[in-house]
């Protein structure tokens, strides 16, 4: 299994993420804004990033989003928004992230994209390019 970091200010949704997550067998990392998010997106364990468009604080949106591409090249990063613009989806595209979820998101549909991302279950990812 994965070790996800979740970006998110709610801590309701950090907690409903964490809990899902566990129920996949993940191992969940929490980050309450983008800057701390950020720092625990350094880590190399990490290997799925599922991050809010939204949030208070100083390093949020596009610039989070650019900042974790930034430091994370290969990693995935999964975009949460209750209210995707398809400006912003477009961004992200630029950026290489291909996954949105739309708040509120089905279980079904979280599992989906991270088989997708996870491939066979073993998959790891790395900073090393393909």
């Amino acid at each position: 299994m994965a070790r996800i970091l979740v970006i998110d200010d709610d801590e309701q949704v950090r907690k409903y993420l964490k809990r899902l997550l566990h129920k996949l067998g993940h191992e969940v990392a929490l980050a309450e804004d983008g800057s701390v998010g950020c720092v625990q997106a350094k880590d190399p364990a990490i290997q799925i990033i599922i991050t809010d468009l939204k949030m208070a604080g100083t390093l949020s949106g596009m610039d989070l989003v650019r900042a974790l591409r930034q430091a994370r090249p290969h990693c995935p990063i999964v975009v949460t928004s209750g209210w995707p613009t398809e400006e912003r989806i477009t961004e992200c595209e630029k950026l290489g992230i291909k996954d949105f979820l739309t708040k509120p998101f089905e279980l079904s549909f979280l599992t989906g994209v991270l088989k997708r991302l996870l491939g066979s279950g073993d998959a790891v990812a790395t900073d090393k390019a393909p």
